[in-house]
């Protein structure tokens, strides 16, 4: 206790505390900034202040509360980057109000302020202002900040820091590995091509393992880094048990359990934590990554390209068996029983989590190591049928209407166009689903599609979604292919296949006539309903049917999502046809008409998750000029004169970054083709 001493050396001395008003002490004190209890004040704002790597479609939130004046709700005002925004919502309960705006998911400015002001019932005025930084449309959505290929023999990076040996030069750890190729160790190629790799004995002994010091600074809201993905070009030789350790996270020096492991053909951790397709095989090449976000409790796997689960069991902010600290341990284990033999031919460690169309474009393992460029992709969902089930390629799985073992599912039936005795894919056989045509409200899939609102609205206005089907009429003229409008499918559907064209209500199904049933189509259409002009622009196989604006508009409930929407479900019971689906794929963001027409033909393979990059072409006097990417060259030059027309013909071949050729029309459209 502080206290000064009054009248010292006398009779009448005494110590009085500081801040104690009876004997006139002095006031010391700390200032702060805390919300007056009489007055109102921001409770919560979202996306949190100073955070990073926010999508720009996320809305910007705030919660403001009644002091002894309530908030006046009219009065709210907001401004993002300095331009004045008026939000989408503004609602009251209770004592608090709500704020939402839903911002323009395609600007380009990275760092965004806001400011947001108000007043209460008497008057009296308030303001707060925050920053964030979002990922935009088309920038990276991860870093590379560490990656060791092990070509020079060593731990040395390639990019960012060197692995450490657990226990310094010279210890168990070094003496455990050794460097050299696939053939001198007597093992398998990676596709054929010999590689490079780093060879870490079974052995088990705790000092056995390699510090990464990762260089990511702490993210996602707490004192760890928790957003980060994980990359293993990886071959697993089991000496022992049915499981290794991968990483360890929990324990700088190693001296508990590790928090990653290969077991089983899958890879993870704890309860619920191997769940995957069985696809991570011992004695075998394998590309696995494990994309971390603790902030919103997932973890996504990924091997060779295909979806293994989104793991949500005992994940948190700052989980310490999941979030990182300075560094990490590979392939160590401090329990000394989870080890096997490990080539390792690439290891890759991203800031950011990777999206799930992303981690289908790493694919599988590639003796040149895991690459650094990954295409921008805006791929939300998408679903192949290769399993023979509802699983996702991309995104959540599909979901009967009614639930396992209802309707839904009895009416659905998995197989290859050969096993239903259906038309192949130019001349491929598809894995496929196919749907009955019976008259059944409960037929219909949920597509949990994952894409904020966007558009300017409270709705996702800005989407594209694409179909490889095959329709076969049973009945009538007409066929669902989505419901948006009710959630339990208790109305009209809201997209339908009609007369060989496709679309809803007056003007809604003009077109070429090239949506023919009985035969496999790749159908597209692409929604603006933030647009100045709403509309949707309409594609068949490549071939531009209608820029549909009839019955359009912001958060129109025929023609935005909601949370979920319902494939091939009519809840008029009376529109339906057998349909069989080789993918669909539904993207955020609307699609150029350039990339809608490059969408071709369906194919065995499924609808593309990357699209070529649009060609640059300058037009000087009577020559064209091309400006194309490196990956260009041999692609074929195909050239038409009108989009409408899908005749396209062949020109030539790039050989060369920049390609000239005659321009023949006043109008002409050129594209480039994979041979």
């Amino acid at each position: 206790e502080w206290y000064v001493v009054n009248n010292p050396g006398t009779d009448f001395e005494e110590r009085a505390l500081l801040n104690d008003p009876n004997y006139g002490a002095p006031v010391a004190y700390n200032t702060v900034n805390v919300p007056d209890p009489g007055t109102a004040f921001v409770a919560e704002v979202g996306p949190q202040p100073g955070s990073s790597g926010v999508p720009s479609a996320a809305p910007i939130t705030a919660v403001l509360q009644d002091g002894v004046s309530a908030v006046d709700a009219a009065s709210v005002k907001m401004t993002l980057n300095g331009q004045a925004v008026v939000p989408q919502s503004v609602t009251r309960s209770g004592k608090s109000v709500y704020v939402r705006y839903t911002p323009n998911a395609t600007r380009s400015t990275v760092d965004n302020a806001v400011v947001l002001t108000f007043k209460d019932a008497a008057g009296a005025s308030y303001s707060s202002n925050w920053k964030f930084s979002i990922t935009v449309n088309g920038a990276p959505r991860t870093v590379v900040r560490g990656q060791w290929d092990f070509d020079s023999g060593s731990l040395a990076a390639t990019v960012g820091a060197d692995l450490q040996y657990l226990d310094g030069v010279g210890g168990v750890a070094q003496a455990a590995t050794s460097f050299g190729t696939t053939a001198d160790f007597g093992i398998s190629d990676i596709n054929g091509t010999p590689a490079r790799v780093m060879k870490v004995t079974g052995d088990l002994n705790t000092k056995i393992g390699y510090k990464m010091y990762h260089g990511i600074a702490p993210n996602g809201g707490g004192t760890r880094v928790n957003q980060y993905t994980l990359i293993m070009d990886v071959y697993v030789h089991p000496v022992r048990g049915g499981a290794a350790s991968l990483l360890q996270t929990s324990s700088l020096d190693n001296t508990d359990d590790g928090d990653l492991f290969w077991q089983g053909s899958n890879f993870g951790q704890g309860g619920g934590g191997y769940n995957g397709t069985g696809q991570f095989t011992p004695n075998a090449w394998h590309r696995i990554v494990a994309a971390y976000d603790e902030a919103a409790g997932v973890v996504t796997k990924y091997v060779d390209g295909i979806k293994q689960d989104d793991w949500t069991a005992n994940q948190g902010l700052d989980n310490p068996r999941r979030a990182l600290q300075q560094y990490a341990i590979l392939f160590a284990d401090g329990d000394n029983d989870e080890r096997a033999e490990m080539y390792v031919n690439s290891v890759q460690i991203r800031e950011g989590k990777l999206s799930d169309a992303e981690m289908v474009l790493l694919g599988g393992p590639d003796a040149g190591g895991i690459p650094s460029d990954i295409d921008a992709v805006s791929v939300a969902g998408q679903w192949d049928f290769d399993a023979g089930n509802l699983a996702a390629t991309v995104g959540k799985p599909l979901e009967y209407l009614d639930g396992a073992n209802g309707v839904a599912q009895g009416a659905t039936a998995f197989g290859t166009t050969t096993s239903f005795g259906i038309p192949d894919i130019n001349g491929q056989v598809a894995n496929v689903m196919q749907v009955s045509g019976d008259l059944n409200t409960k037929i219909g899939y949920k597509m949990f599609h994952g894409i904020a609102p966007n558009g300017g609205g409270t709705l996702v206005n800005q989407y594209t979604i694409i179909f490889d089907i095959y329709v076969v009429p049973v009945r009538g003229g007409a066929a669902s292919l989505l419901q948006i409008s009710s959630l339990g499918n208790t109305d009209d559907g809201d997209l339908f296949w009609q007369g060989s064209n496709f679309g809803q209500g007056g003007g809604g199904y003009n077109g070429t006539g090239a949506f023919t049933p009985n035969v496999w189509h790749r159908v597209a259409i692409s929604y603006d309903e933030g647009a100045k002009v709403p509309h949707a622009l309409k594609y068949v196989d490549g071939i531009y049917q209608d820029d549909w604006t009839a019955n359009q508009g912001l958060d129109a409930p025929r023609r935005t999502l909601d949370t979920y929407a319902i494939l091939f479900a009519d809840g008029d019971n009376d529109e339906r046809a057998q349909i069989t689906a080789n993918s669909i794929q539904i993207r955020s963001g609307t699609m150029s008409k350039a990339d809608l027409a490059a969408l071709g033909k369906p194919t065995a393979a499924g609808i593309p998750i990357a699209l070529p990059p649009s060609v640059k072409a300058i037009r000087h006097g009577d020559l064209v000029t091309f400006q194309v990417p490196a990956w260009a060259i041999g692609y074929a030059v195909e050239t038409a004169t009108s989009l409408t027309s899908g005749d396209w013909q062949p020109v030539g071949t790039v050989a060369a970054l920049t390609y000239s050729l005659p321009a023949q029309d006043a109008q002409r459209f050129f594209r480039l083709r994979k041979p």
